[in-house]
């Protein structure tokens, strides 16, 4: 299912990578995280790409709940960073400052903003890779670094609640809660719960 962020989004036509390519950084996986590394090593002059092996329209996981937060000081010294530069650049995604560790966003506005000007291809799958060489059977990628999706446990899902329904943190286990427009979104790793309209994996 798709998340709440991609309603109503039109997605450019990513094109699948059919031949030879060489980059500085090549980053798997189409994340959030990755389209703002992305953005940044390619103003600083750096030969960019990003694959995902399925379809990024289709990518339920793409947007998260929308919250980015800091826990170290290194971390929030980098939410600084990207906070003014969403600012100064005036990127329409939809940022709240919730205070000095945590922003929300549209994480799919940010992505799609922040991955303009990189090469992104889709249904690109590594067959088999040899070092910093990547096989997807129709090319070659050699890149000078490579920055994968980290590995996640128990899957976690977002579900949405009309605006009537505040989620009941003491009832139920939630990780994050947030409100987005006209309803509230908590994630949780039940996929089940009662009240809720409908839900995402994360």
């Amino acid at each position: 299912m798709h998340s709440i962020w991609q309603e109503k989004i039109d997605f450019p036509d990513y094109p699948i990578l059919r031949r030879d390519q060489k980059a500085d950084i090549v980053y798997i996986g189409a994340s959030l995280h990755h389209a703002v590394e992305a953005h940044f090593q390619k103003e600083q002059g750096k030969a960019v790409m990003m694959i995902e092996e399925g379809s990024i329209a289709k990518k339920s996981k793409l947007g998260g709940m929308g919250i980015l937060k800091a826990e170290s000081a290194e971390e929030k010294k980098s939410l600084h960073m990207l906070r003014d530069y969403i600012c100064g650049r005036q990127i329409p995604c939809e940022l709240e400052v919730i205070s000095e560790t945590c922003l929300w966003v549209h994480p799919v506005k940010l992505f799609l903003f922040m991955t303009k000007d990189v090469l992104v291809y889709e249904q690109t799958e590594i067959c088999e890779r040899s070092g910093k060489r990547m096989d997807i059977g129709s090319a070659y990628i050699d890149a000078g670094q490579i920055f994968e999706e980290k590995a996640t446990g128990d899957p976690v899902y977002a579900h949405v609640f009309t605006k009537d329904q505040v989620p009941d943190r003491r009832k139920e286990s939630f990780l994050a809660v947030r409100t987005y427009k006209d309803v509230w979104l908590a994630s949780s790793y039940k996929r089940e719960i009662e009240g809720s309209q409908y839900y995402w994996e994360l």
